[in-house]
C-alpha cells in the first residue's frame, strides 16, 4: 500500500523521488523482534511483565539499582568475552558524550541514553528513575526503557528464571548496540555504513540467539544500501579517502537490471564494502539532491575545500531520514481536532500551539511558574 502511494505521487508529479524509509520505524521492527525472541509475543495490547513493574512502582528503591559492575554473572560476562567488553568500551564512550550534548528532542528519548549508560556501569546522578508510563505494545520506545529498568530493578521484583533472562537479554543488546544505531538515526549521510557496520556487529556478537533475530529483520529494511541512496555515504566524514576513490570509480559500473528499491538482504554479504553498492545508478542521487557533481572528478581529499561538495552534502544533511516529527504534528492534530468550530479557527489554533511550543522547548512547569512570578 505504501509503494503504491509514493508511486501515486511520483506520478501526480511527473518526476521520480528519493525514497527515504524511516529509520526509526526499522529500529523499532528490530526491538520487536529482539523482545519477541527473548521473552516470546504477547497477544494482549498490554505487556504482562511491564504491568507488574508499574503496579510495585512504589515498592521498588531506584537508587538500588544493578549494573554490570555489581551483577556477579555480568561481571564474569564482560571479564571473560572480549568482544562483550569492547561494545561496553565502545557504547560508554558514545553515551558519555551524547548526554554531554544534551540535544535531545524529547524527554524518553534522553532517559533512554542515560539508561543505558547508567546500566554499563557509568557515573551519574542518584536521581530517581521516572515513573513508568504507556504501557501499549505500540509504544515501542517504552520496550527499550522498561527493559533497562526491569534488569536494574529486577532484584526487588518477582520474575521468573525465565523473566530474567530474556530482560538480560533484551537490555544488553539494547545497551551494547542498539541505542547509538538508534541515536544516529535522524543523521542520514550515515545511514549506509551504520547499516554496513550493524551487519558486522552482528557477526561476532555474543548472544547469537540475538544476533539472528536482528540479522533477519534488518535484511528486511536495507534502504540505505540501495544503489540510489548509496549515494548518501560520498557525504560521510568516517569514509577514508582510499574507500571513496573506490566508490567514484564504481559510478561507471552498470546499474543492476531490477529497479529496486531497497537492496535484497540476500544479495548482502556480511563483509560488503560501501563501494560495492555504488553503481551508475548512484548518480541519480545526485539528480535528485540537484546537487552539483563536479567535485567528484577531484581527488576525495581535496573535497572538504570544493564549494559543490559543501553544497551537495548541505542538502543530503537536509534529507530528512525519521518520521518524527510528522508523527508529532499527526499527534498534535488528533489532540485538538474538533475543538474549534471552524476549519480556519482549528488551523489557527494548531499554529499558534506549534508557535507555542517553539518558544517554551521542554521547560518544566514549576521553572515556567517561577518566571512568570
Amino acid at each position: 500500500m505504501v509503494q503504491s502511494a509514493c508511486i501515486r505521487i511520483e506520478q501526480e508529479l511527473g518526476r521520480s523521488l528519493l525514497w527515504l524509509a524511516c529509520r526509526h520505524h526499522v529500529h523499532e521492527v528490530i526491538l520487536k523482534d529482539v523482545f519477541e525472541a527473548s521473552l516470546g509475543s504477547s497477544s494482549g495490547p498490554d505487556i504482562g511483565i511491564f504491568k507488574r513493574l508499574r503496579d510495585r512502582w512504589s515498592f521498588v528503591d531506584s537508587s538500588q539499582r544493578e549494573t554490570v559492575k555489581t551483577s556477579e554473572d555480568l561481571v564474569e560476562f564482560f571479564a571473560t568475552n572480549d568482544t562483550a567488553s569492547k561494545l561496553k568500551d565502545d557504547a560508554l564512550a558514545f553515551l558519555k558524550e551524547a548526554l554531554m550534548s544534551k540535544n535531545h528532542p524529547r524527554e524518553d528519548y534522553e532517559e533512554l541514553l542515560r539508561l543505558s549508560y547508567l546500566f554499563l556501569g557509568g557515573e551519574g546522578p542518584a536521581k530517581p528513575f521516572r515513573r513508568p508510563g504507556a504501557l501499549h505494545q505500540a509504544r515501542w520506545m517504552a520496550k527499550a526503557i522498561y527493559c533497562l529498568k526491569l534488569q536494574m530493578l529486577k532484584s526487588q521484583l518477582s520474575l521468573t528464571g525465565r523473566e530474567k533472562a530474556g530482560v538480560e537479554r533484551v537490555a544488553l543488546f539494547i545497551a551494547l548496540v542498539y541505542c547509538k544505531q538508534w541515536h544516529e538515526g535522524p543523521i542520514s549521510v550515515k545511514a549506509p555504513l551504520n547499516d554496513v557496520l550493524f551487519l558486522e556487529i552482528l557477526k561476532t556478537y555474543p548472544d547469537q540467539t540475538v544476533a539472528k533475530a536482528v540479522e533477519q529483520a534488518l535484511r528486511r529494511h536495507l534502504w540505505y544500501v540501495s544503489e540510489e541512496n548509496a549515494g548518501l555515504a560520498f557525504f560521510d566524514s568516517r569514509i577514508d579517502v582510499e574507500e571513496k576513490k573506490q566508490m567514484v570509480k564504481a559510478l561507471d559500473q552498470p546499474a543492476s537490471k531490477k529497479e529496486l528499491k531497497r537492496l535484497e538482504g540476500k544479495n548482502m554479504t556480511m563483509s560488503s564494502s560501501l563501494s560495492s553498492f555504488v553503481t551508475s545508478k548512484t548518480r541519480s542521487f545526485f539528480q535528485k539532491l540537484d546537487a552539483d557533481e563536479g567535485f567528484l572528478a577531484k581527488d576525495p581529499a581535496l573535497w572538504e575545500e570544493d564549494d559543490r561538495f559543501k553544497n551537495a552534502r548541505k542538502r543530503a544533511l537536509g534529507l530528512r531520514v525519521v518520521n518524527d516529527a510528522a508523527e508529532r504534528g499527526i499527534a498534535l492534530v488528533q489532540r485538538y481536532l474538533g475543538s474549534t468550530k471552524s476549519a480556519a479557527q482549528e488551523k489557527y489554533l494548531l499554529q499558534i500551539v506549534h508557535h507555542h511550543r517553539k518558544l517554551v522547548g521542554r521547560e518544566k512547569e514549576e521553572d515556567l511558574q517561577k518566571k512568570a512570578f
